[in-house]
C-alpha cells in the first residue's frame, strides 16, 4: 500500500469520526467524543506527516543480458539531466505502486509489462537538491507487449548489464541498481547532500 492510498483511508477515517462525533453529541456520550477527538487529531498529524513524502517507482527492463536505460537529456530543468536512469515516475493520487509502474513504463516507452517483479524500495533523504523524504519502489521487468517507442524525456538505449555501472549515474544509484537488475530483494536508505551521498544502508530482504 502506498502513502497515497493511506491518505485516502485517513480522509475516510476522519470523516467517519466527525459523523460519529455529531451523533454521540446528540446522545450526550461525551466520553466517546473525547476518544473520537483524539483519533481525529492523531489522524490529522499523521496525514500532514505523510503528505510531505514523495513516492515514485523505478523499473529496469532486462532482456538478453541487456538493460533498457534512458539518458535524460530532453528537458532543460530535469533534475536527472544528462544522467542515465530506468523508467518510472511519481505515484499519483489513489494509485498503487503497481499501477504507477505500469503506467509510467507505458508512458515513457510505449510498452505494456506482462512479466515484472517488485524487488525493493529505496528511501531517499534530501534527494535532487531538495529537502524532504522520497520513497522509490523498484521493479525489474522481463517481458512486454508492443514495440519500444519514442520518449519525450530522454533517449532509450539497450545497455549491456556489465556496462550499466560505468554510465553517468547518480552516485546513490550505484549502490542498488544491480540488486534490481539481478532481482535480489533489498531495502535501502540514501542520504544526499546536494549530489553527494553522505550516508547509506543497503539491507537484503
Amino acid at each position: 500500500m502506498t502513502y497515497q492510498q493511506i491518505k485516502e483511508i485517513i480522509k475516510c477515517v476522519i470523516l467517519l469520526c466527525i459523523l460519529m462525533l455529531v451523533y454521540f453529541s446528540f446522545k450526550k456520550l461525551y466520553f466517546i467524543n473525547l476518544a473520537l477527538i483524539g483519533i481525529i487529531g492523531l489522524s490529522i498529524i499523521y496525514y500532514i506527516k505523510i503528505n510531505k513524502i514523495k513516492e515514485t517507482t523505478l523499473c529496469l527492463i532486462v532482456k538478453n543480458n541487456m538493460v533498457l536505460m534512458m539518458l535524460r537529456n530532453k528537458k532543460k530543468h530535469d533534475v536527472h539531466l544528462n544522467k542515465y536512469n530506468g523508467l518510472g515516475g511519481r505515484v499519483e493520487k489513489r494509485e498503487s505502486k503497481k499501477q504507477c509502474v505500469l503506467r509510467e513504463v507505458y508512458e515513457e516507452a510505449g510498452i505494456k509489462l506482462t512479466n515484472y517483479q517488485y524487488v525493493g524500495k529505496v528511501v531517499f533523504k534530501n534527494f535532487g537538491y531538495k529537502l524532504g523524504k522520497e520513497v522509490m519502489y523498484c521493479y525489474v521487468g522481463y517481458e512486454y507487449e508492443n514495440e519500444i517507442g519514442f520518449c519525450n524525456e530522454g533517449e532509450l538505449e539497450w545497455v549491456p548489464i556489465d556496462k550499466v555501472m560505468s554510465l553517468p549515474l547518480w552516485e546513490g544509484d550505484q549502490y542498488f541498481l544491480m540488486n534490481i537488475i539481478l532481482n535480489q530483494p533489498f531495502n535501502a536508505f540514501l542520504h544526499y547532500d546536494e549530489d553527494k551521498v553522505i550516508d547509506y544502508r543497503i539491507m537484503k530482504r
